[in-house]
Protein backbone atom coordinates (compact mmCIF):
# COMPACT_ATOMS: atom_id res chain seq x y z
CA UNK A 1 0.00 0.00 0.00
CA UNK A 2 1.19 3.27 -0.94
CA UNK A 3 -0.55 5.50 1.47
CA UNK A 4 0.14 9.06 2.31
CA UNK A 5 4.29 8.37 3.06
CA UNK A 6 6.09 11.08 1.98
CA UNK A 7 8.85 10.02 -0.93
CA UNK A 8 11.74 11.69 -2.12
CA UNK A 9 13.20 12.14 -5.62
CA UNK A 10 16.25 14.00 -6.87
CA UNK A 11 15.35 15.06 -10.13
CA UNK A 12 18.89 17.87 -11.25
CA UNK A 13 20.30 17.86 -7.92
CA UNK A 14 17.22 19.00 -6.46
CA UNK A 15 14.96 17.20 -3.77
CA UNK A 16 11.23 16.49 -5.34
CA UNK A 17 9.22 15.46 -2.24
CA UNK A 18 5.88 13.61 -3.55
CA UNK A 19 3.11 11.37 -2.38
CA UNK A 20 1.62 8.71 -4.43
CA UNK A 21 -2.42 7.40 -4.33
CA UNK A 22 -3.37 4.62 -5.63
CA UNK A 23 -6.74 5.79 -7.68
CA UNK A 24 -9.26 4.07 -10.23
CA UNK A 25 -7.73 6.66 -12.73
CA UNK A 26 -6.71 6.20 -16.24
CA UNK A 27 -3.53 8.70 -16.36
CA UNK A 28 -1.17 9.93 -14.06
CA UNK A 29 -2.42 13.12 -12.71
CA UNK A 30 0.42 15.19 -10.95
CA UNK A 31 -0.55 18.47 -8.38
CA UNK A 32 1.35 20.39 -7.28
CA UNK A 33 0.42 22.11 -3.39
CA UNK A 34 1.74 25.30 -1.37
CA UNK A 35 2.45 22.63 1.50
CA UNK A 36 5.56 22.14 -1.27
CA UNK A 37 4.46 18.21 -2.12
CA UNK A 38 3.93 17.06 -5.42
CA UNK A 39 1.03 14.74 -5.03
CA UNK A 40 0.40 11.91 -7.57
CA UNK A 41 -2.52 9.65 -8.15
CA UNK A 42 -2.41 6.84 -10.78
CA UNK A 43 -3.57 3.44 -11.30
CA UNK A 44 -2.56 0.08 -9.21
CA UNK A 45 -1.24 -1.13 -12.93
CA UNK A 46 1.36 2.18 -13.11
CA UNK A 47 4.90 0.85 -11.84
CA UNK A 48 6.66 3.30 -9.36
CA UNK A 49 9.84 3.89 -11.79
CA UNK A 50 7.15 4.96 -14.51
CA UNK A 51 5.78 7.33 -12.11
CA UNK A 52 9.55 8.75 -11.26
CA UNK A 53 10.53 9.01 -14.64
CA UNK A 54 7.32 10.97 -15.31
CA UNK A 55 8.28 13.19 -12.55
CA UNK A 56 11.43 14.30 -13.51
CA UNK A 57 9.68 14.89 -17.02
CA UNK A 58 7.42 17.47 -15.38
CA UNK A 59 10.23 18.80 -12.93
CA UNK A 60 10.82 22.07 -14.96
CA UNK A 61 7.25 22.57 -14.16
CA UNK A 62 7.23 21.47 -10.40
CA UNK A 63 10.05 23.63 -9.85
CA UNK A 64 8.75 26.62 -11.31
CA UNK A 65 5.38 26.33 -9.25
CA UNK A 66 7.30 25.35 -5.98
CA UNK A 67 9.21 29.14 -6.50
CA UNK A 68 5.78 30.84 -7.62
CA UNK A 69 4.58 29.31 -4.08
CA UNK A 70 7.11 30.83 -1.95
CA UNK A 71 7.00 34.46 -3.84
CA UNK A 72 3.57 34.68 -2.51
CA UNK A 73 3.76 33.39 0.96
CA UNK A 74 7.14 35.61 1.46
CA UNK A 75 5.28 38.64 0.00
CA UNK A 76 4.15 41.57 1.46
CA UNK A 77 0.83 42.04 2.95
CA UNK A 78 -1.52 44.84 3.66
CA UNK A 79 -1.75 45.56 7.49
CA UNK A 80 -4.90 43.86 9.42
CA UNK A 81 -6.50 44.96 12.78
CA UNK A 82 -7.08 41.63 13.10
CA UNK A 83 -3.46 40.99 13.37
CA UNK A 84 -1.34 40.61 16.67
CA UNK A 85 1.50 43.37 16.34
CA UNK A 86 5.15 43.33 17.86
CA UNK A 87 8.39 45.68 18.45
CA UNK A 88 10.64 44.82 15.46
CA UNK A 89 7.89 43.19 13.30
CA UNK A 90 8.69 44.69 8.86
CA UNK A 91 6.21 46.67 7.42
CA UNK A 92 6.28 47.75 3.86
CA UNK A 93 5.10 50.48 2.61
CA UNK A 94 5.19 51.48 -0.82
CA UNK A 95 7.89 49.34 -1.60
CA UNK A 96 10.22 49.95 1.42
CA UNK A 97 10.54 48.22 4.21
CA UNK A 98 10.61 49.43 7.96
CA UNK A 99 10.91 48.23 11.31
CA UNK A 100 7.40 48.56 13.61
CA UNK A 101 8.24 50.58 16.62
CA UNK A 102 5.06 50.38 19.06
CA UNK A 103 5.01 53.15 21.75
CA UNK A 104 2.26 52.84 24.62
CA UNK A 105 0.64 56.01 25.93
CA UNK A 106 -1.87 55.54 28.69
CA UNK A 107 -2.56 59.18 28.31
CA UNK A 108 -4.28 59.42 25.26
CA UNK A 109 -7.87 59.66 26.21
CA UNK A 110 -9.65 59.13 22.37
CA UNK A 111 -8.83 57.23 19.08
CA UNK A 112 -7.90 60.47 17.11
CA UNK A 113 -5.30 61.47 19.31
CA UNK A 114 -3.31 57.84 18.32
CA UNK A 115 -0.60 58.40 15.66
CA UNK A 116 1.73 56.78 12.86
CA UNK A 117 4.78 58.43 11.80
CA UNK A 118 7.16 57.16 8.90
CA UNK A 119 10.68 57.51 9.92
CA UNK A 120 14.42 56.43 7.82
CA UNK A 121 13.91 53.20 8.51
CA UNK A 122 10.65 52.44 11.27
CA UNK A 123 7.21 53.13 11.49
CA UNK A 124 6.29 54.18 14.82
CA UNK A 125 2.85 53.64 16.06
CA UNK A 126 0.87 55.24 19.06
CA UNK A 127 -1.78 53.90 20.65
CA UNK A 128 -3.25 53.74 24.11
CA UNK A 129 -3.20 50.10 24.52
CA UNK A 130 -1.19 47.64 22.24
CA UNK A 131 -4.22 45.21 20.76
CA UNK A 132 -4.73 48.50 18.76
CA UNK A 133 -1.89 48.45 16.59
CA UNK A 134 -3.39 46.52 13.82
CA UNK A 135 -6.65 49.02 13.81
CA UNK A 136 -4.88 51.81 14.05
CA UNK A 137 -1.96 51.14 11.11
CA UNK A 138 -4.76 49.51 9.01
CA UNK A 139 -6.67 52.86 9.38
CA UNK A 140 -3.41 54.44 7.99
CA UNK A 141 -2.56 52.59 5.18
CA UNK A 142 -5.85 53.57 3.94
CA UNK A 143 -5.94 57.05 4.41
CA UNK A 144 -2.49 57.05 2.84
CA UNK A 145 -3.21 55.07 -0.22
CA UNK A 146 -6.47 56.92 -0.96
CA UNK A 147 -4.33 60.32 -0.83
CA UNK A 148 -1.91 58.95 -2.93
CA UNK A 149 -4.17 57.68 -5.83
CA UNK A 150 -6.64 61.23 -5.80
CA UNK A 151 -3.58 62.74 -6.57
CA UNK A 152 -2.60 60.73 -8.83
CA UNK A 153 -5.62 60.15 -10.37
CA UNK A 154 -6.00 63.76 -11.18
CA UNK A 155 -2.33 64.06 -12.53
CA UNK A 156 -2.65 61.43 -14.81
CA UNK A 157 -5.92 62.51 -16.17
CA UNK A 158 -3.90 65.92 -16.69
CA UNK A 159 -0.52 63.71 -18.35
CA UNK A 160 -3.24 62.23 -20.71
CA UNK A 161 -4.59 65.82 -21.77
CA UNK A 162 -1.49 67.21 -22.50
CA UNK A 163 -0.88 64.92 -24.85
CA UNK A 164 -3.61 65.51 -26.70
CA UNK A 165 -5.84 62.63 -25.70
CA UNK A 166 -9.72 63.64 -24.59
CA UNK A 167 -10.27 61.84 -21.26
CA UNK A 168 -12.25 62.87 -18.31
CA UNK A 169 -10.87 62.26 -15.04
CA UNK A 170 -12.32 58.80 -13.52
CA UNK A 171 -14.46 58.26 -10.60
CA UNK A 172 -12.09 56.49 -8.24
CA UNK A 173 -12.76 53.13 -6.11
CA UNK A 174 -10.25 51.31 -4.06
CA UNK A 175 -10.37 47.99 -3.10
CA UNK A 176 -7.80 45.35 -1.79
CA UNK A 177 -7.97 42.52 -4.99
CA UNK A 178 -6.37 39.41 -5.20
CA UNK A 179 -5.89 39.20 -9.20
CA UNK A 180 -5.08 42.54 -10.26
CA UNK A 181 -3.74 45.89 -9.96
CA UNK A 182 -6.65 47.89 -11.30
CA UNK A 183 -9.69 47.78 -13.38
CA UNK A 184 -11.57 50.33 -15.67
CA UNK A 185 -14.99 50.49 -16.25
CA UNK A 186 -15.55 52.82 -19.23
CA UNK A 187 -19.17 53.10 -19.33
CA UNK A 188 -19.03 54.13 -15.98
CA UNK A 189 -16.63 56.32 -16.44
CA UNK A 190 -14.90 54.64 -13.42
CA UNK A 191 -11.28 53.16 -12.21
CA UNK A 192 -10.92 50.99 -9.52
CA UNK A 193 -7.80 50.42 -7.93
CA UNK A 194 -5.81 47.69 -5.88
CA UNK A 195 -5.14 48.97 -2.29
CA UNK A 196 -2.69 46.11 -2.14
CA UNK A 197 -0.36 49.09 -4.59
CA UNK A 198 0.57 50.69 -1.29
CA UNK A 199 2.79 47.88 -0.74
CA UNK A 200 4.93 48.72 -4.13
CA UNK A 201 6.72 51.89 -5.16
CA UNK A 202 4.73 54.63 -5.65
CA UNK A 203 5.59 54.77 -10.02
CA UNK A 204 3.91 51.32 -9.69
CA UNK A 205 0.87 52.92 -8.95
CA UNK A 206 1.52 55.81 -11.08
CA UNK A 207 1.42 53.15 -13.96
CA UNK A 208 -1.52 51.40 -13.30
CA UNK A 209 -3.35 54.43 -13.60
CA UNK A 210 -2.10 55.31 -16.99
CA UNK A 211 -2.71 51.77 -18.18
CA UNK A 212 -6.57 51.89 -16.72
CA UNK A 213 -6.31 55.36 -18.19
CA UNK A 214 -5.16 54.05 -21.56
CA UNK A 215 -8.21 51.64 -21.74
CA UNK A 216 -10.45 54.91 -22.35
CA UNK A 217 -8.79 55.60 -25.73
CA UNK A 218 -8.29 51.47 -26.47
CA UNK A 219 -10.23 49.26 -24.70
CA UNK A 220 -8.19 46.34 -24.97
CA UNK A 221 -4.51 45.31 -24.54
CA UNK A 222 -3.70 45.66 -28.92
CA UNK A 223 -0.23 47.29 -29.49
CA UNK A 224 -2.42 50.55 -30.40
CA UNK A 225 -3.15 50.54 -26.55
CA UNK A 226 0.20 49.84 -25.54
CA UNK A 227 1.45 52.51 -27.87
CA UNK A 228 -0.54 55.09 -25.66
CA UNK A 229 0.37 53.33 -22.36
CA UNK A 230 4.06 53.89 -23.64
CA UNK A 231 3.36 57.53 -25.06
CA UNK A 232 2.85 58.77 -21.56
CA UNK A 233 4.78 56.59 -19.34
CA UNK A 234 7.78 55.04 -21.97
CA UNK A 235 9.98 53.51 -19.06
CA UNK A 236 6.23 51.48 -18.02
CA UNK A 237 8.17 48.26 -18.41
CA UNK A 238 10.32 48.65 -15.26
CA UNK A 239 6.82 48.53 -13.10
CA UNK A 240 5.40 45.58 -14.88
CA UNK A 241 8.36 43.61 -13.96
CA UNK A 242 8.42 44.66 -10.37
CA UNK A 243 4.71 44.41 -10.29
CA UNK A 244 5.27 40.44 -11.57
CA UNK A 245 7.32 39.47 -8.49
Amino acid sequence: MDGNNIRVLVCGGREVRWVLTRKKVRNVNLRVKPDGIVYISANTRVPVKFIEDFIREKSDFIFSALEGFSKRENAPVLPKASEDYQNGDTLCYFGKYYTLGIEIDESISYAAQESVSVEEDKIVVTVRYGNRVGKVLEKFYAEETRKLFETLNRRTRLMFSAKGYDVKQADLQIREMSSRWGSCHISEGKIVMNSRLALYPEICAAYVFVHEYAHFIVPNHSAAFWAVVGDIMPDYKVCTEILKK
